[in-house]
């Protein structure tokens, strides 16, 4: 696969985020065992990280998987394990429940609000009573 300067615009936007928003501030998250999640999500959402592969009938930028590969792969370069684990979502847009897609996109793609999904079934999502979009 041939990355183009696409894929290295959204490598170079995201490692720029993560060098000033996140890894400045890794080891401080860990002594007072937090993690700002609005705060993460709210910024990654506002450069349309979270959702490059998503169809853009429900927020993402309606990219193919090869740029999400490259985001997964530039979230390598936080200086932790749980921040990129906390970011990686999964995909609802393809296989969640029809008339769910659309909120839980939204919050996957855009919201300033970390959502929570849990599989209880190969065929069924639930979704937490808090998550709105």
């Amino acid at each position: 696969m041939q990355l183009t300067a696409e894929h290295e615009q959204i490598r170079s936007t995201l490692k720029k985020f993560i060098d000033v928003e996140i890894n400045p501030y890794v080891d401080e998250w860990e002594e007072a065992e937090i993690f700002p999640a609005h705060q993460v999500f709210k910024g990654l959402g506002d450069l349309g990280l979270l959702g490059v592969n998503k169809p853009v009938e429900y927020g993402g930028m309606g990219l193919d998987w090869s740029y999400a590969a490259v985001v997964a792969e530039t979230l390598g370069h936080i200086n932790c394990g749980a921040v990129p684990m906390a970011i990686g979502a999964v995909p609802f847009c393809q296989f969640g429940p029809c008339d769910q897609r659309p909120s839980l996109s939204a919050v996957q793609t855009a919201s300033p609000r970390p959502g929570c999904v849990v599989t209880v079934r190969s065929t069924r999502l639930l979704t937490v009573s808090s998550v709105k979009a």
